[in-house]
């Protein structure tokens, strides 16, 4: 005769309790958080929709349907970027809105390609030329692009490579002061005329700083 197993009020309550314990661990998997699914050399983005015991229900931003099969993923939460393994289980449709159900991540890690997440981000900011500690240049203007290690923007005139410079960047109400070194400033035809596409790095912007960005990024792609 088969052995029925009967669960008392103290075996739900354990279960419940440990159920809320790992859940709490791993309280980047919240709702509305972005996430990437990276499979071979291309990038899905999501956002997480609800998150149970071993399934992660994410939808999809754009309707594309993927196979069941491993996957790199990328949480992007208030506190950072997480970096995990997980699976493709299965792919289901709603009203036209596709929703993925991801296997529980794991080997999960920090990760460092946060810093590279860009987006066609336009927003003010201040570039100080100094030299001998004087300002000798003020350039006002606004990004083409950035991401949480530096931005692109279109100048008037050249600045020489590996140039040091005082950067303020309003970014969403946040303002942003670091400091940082001219990579490229290569001539591009605008209207019949010479401007030039100018790439920035930080130098010394801060972790917190770097996560703001990247959720602005992430936010600005969805």
């Amino acid at each position: 005769m088969k052995k029925i197993k009967v669960l008392c009020i103290y075996d739900i309550i354990h279960y419940n309790y440990k159920k809320g314990k790992i859940l709490q661990n791993y309280n980047f998997l919240k709702p509305s958080n972005k996430l990437e699914i990276i499979i071979g050399e291309k990038s899905y983005y999501c956002t997480i929709y609800y998150v149970e015991d071993d399934i992660v229900t994410v939808i999809a931003d754009e309707n594309i349907t993927l196979p069941e099969q491993n996957a790199d993923i990328n949480i992007f939460a208030e506190d950072g970027v997480y970096n995990a393994i997980s699976r493709i289980v299965s792919v289901n449709e709603l009203n036209g809105q596709l929703f993925y159900r991801l296997s529980f991540p794991v080997e999960i890690k920090y990760s460092q390609r946060r810093e590279f997440l860009r987006a066609n981000i336009e927003t003010d900011f201040i570039l100080s030329i100094k030299f001998d500690g004087e300002e000798i240049e003020r350039i006002e203007t606004k990004s083409k692009n950035l991401c949480a290690k530096g931005l692109c923007f279109i100048a008037d005139k050249p600045l020489r490579t590996y140039t040091e410079i005082d950067l303020t960047l309003f970014l969403q109400e946040k303002q942003i002061t670091t400091k940082c070194e001219v990579v490229y400033s290569n001539p591009v035809r605008i209207n019949n005329t010479f401007k030039y596409l100018t790439a920035v790095t930080f130098l010394d912007i801060t972790q917190e700083e770097m996560n703001f960005i990247t959720l602005q990024c992430m936010k600005f792609r969805s």
